[in-house]
């Protein structure tokens, strides 16, 4: 399979699977059906395709590292546009990410 790749311009947050983040979608799972405590990336679809690869800076991968790249596999209601939100395992490493403008490459199918 080949993938291409394009850079984007972001504005990236933290989130986690919990009810402060998710608010009544606190389920366990993402839109896609993965477990929310995977690694993972909310994405607006109209920006970033679900299933997309994402190369995020700085980004610390643990245990269920796929390489270099994390799955776009979340949406949210306030991901509009050139926006993303990176989940993470619980709340207070999603608070430590902060807010912040970022370069991603999003590396989709051909």
């Amino acid at each position: 399979m080949e993938y291409e790749s394009r850079l984007v311009q972001v504005v990236s947050t933290g989130y986690c699977p919990c009810s402060i983040c998710c608010g009544k979608d606190a389920d366990g799972k993402t839109c896609t059906g993965r477990d929310a405590y995977l690694e993972g990336v909310a994405v607006d679809p109209s920006i970033i395709a679900l299933g997309s690869r994402i190369d995020i800076p700085g980004y610390n991968r643990g245990s269920n590292s796929n390489g270099s790249w994390i799955l776009a596999d979340d949406v949210g209601g306030a991901i509009k546009g050139h926006r993303i939100d990176v989940r993470f395992k619980t709340h207070g490493e999603a608070k430590k990410w902060g807010k912040k403008k970022i370069k991603i490459r999003v590396w989709t199918k051909k």
